[in-house]
């Protein structure tokens, strides 16, 4: 789809943007085709989303781009985009693309935030709001109906089903984003300051759907699920790897800790006037830890402390946005 790009209009409108760009966030800037009207044999897009949704959600907040569709390896951000059409009369969505490689990258120890070692549950939680749901996200070519209706069916809230969208020709891996609000990856089976015993059984009854959703990971080729919520206005996700049910299990066990520490970094952050939109959180299986992977400030900077983020030259084919079709 790179031919779409020497289209005059949209070639003069990229180079507008790049050269206009004095940032040293990002190592290189480039255009790329992230949408065309191409359709399949049903007549349906391929990639099955309104082009002007698409375009605003970008540019409303710039979309993170990653390495086949993997919620832990970001590299980069549509920083832009806009739609065109070619001289054959053939529609597509141009953006700007930032790759973090050779940018400015923050690492968490510098910004010497001084998080508590010790945990400290909150003493009471509150009941949870009688419209309380579960955002269930999958793209359906890689999670099937019979499996999604399996684990969903024995939730204890009423659920919400939102199509994904990997605009990956190769299944990678089976990612699966599950919604929580955030009261409920703090609770733990230790608490016991909740205004009613019917406002107990619904926290417990999230942990016991939860770790039976892991066990059903089980059944999957590649899992990875993304437990995700929201803190002060920052979207927290917790990465699940993998189908070892044991080792999905001490995740689970040490979430609540994890979720403390993560509204804690989340405030710090906020208070020295960097704060986060994305926060993310990966499992250490030999110290059986949750660590922030990494975080996006509002202003656009990434702060990780992994040297993982992949160079310009070692670009893999599949890269993704994962879009929400809802």
């Amino acid at each position: 789809m790179s031919h779409l790009l020497k289209t005059p209009a949209a070639r003069d409108w990229i180079n507008g943007i790049i050269k206009k760009k004095t940032s040293k966030i990002f190592g290189k800037i480039k255009g790329a085709v992230i949408w065309t009207d191409e359709k399949n044999e049903e007549g349906h897009y391929v990639v099955p989303i309104a082009p002007l949704n698409l375009i605003d959600e970008i540019n409303t907040n710039p979309l993170i781009l990653l390495n086949g569709h993997d919620p832990g390896k970001p590299i980069g951000q549509i920083i832009k985009s806009a739609y065109f059409e070619s001289e054959k009369g053939v529609g597509f969505i141009a953006a700007v693309v930032g790759f973090y490689a050779g940018g400015q990258i923050l690492e968490f120890n510098e910004l010497n935030l001084e998080l508590n070692e010790t945990v400290k549950y909150p003493s009471e939680l509150p009941e949870l709001p009688d419209n309380t749901r579960i955002d269930f996200a999958v793209d359906p070519r890689e999670v099937d109906a019979e499996w999604l209706e399996k684990v969903t069916s024995i939730s204890p809230v009423p659920v919400k089903h939102i199509e994904l969208s990997h605009n990956s020709s190769e299944i990678l891996q089976e990612l699966i984003r599950v919604g929580l609000p955030y009261l409920v990856l703090v609770w733990n089976p230790f608490t016991t300051a909740i205004a009613s015993e019917a406002g107990k059984n619904v926290y417990a009854g999230f942990n016991k759907w939860t770790r039976e959703l892991l066990r059903k990971l089980a059944e999957k080729r590649a899992p990875i699920l993304s437990i995700q919520s929201f803190q002060q206005e920052c979207q927290v996700s917790f990465l699940f790897r993998g189908k070892d049910i044991n080792l999905n299990y001490r995740a689970h066990d040490s979430l609540p800790g994890a979720a403390v520490q993560a509204a804690e970094l989340i405030s710090k952050l906020s208070m020295r006037n960097t704060p986060a939109r994305e926060l993310t959180y990966e499992f250490d299986k030999d110290s059986s830890k949750w660590y922030p992977s990494f975080a996006i400030l509002n202003n656009n900077i990434i702060v990780t402390d992994t040297s993982k983020l992949i160079a310009l030259e070692q670009l893999p084919s599949e890269l993704s946005l994962g879009i929400s079709l809802n």
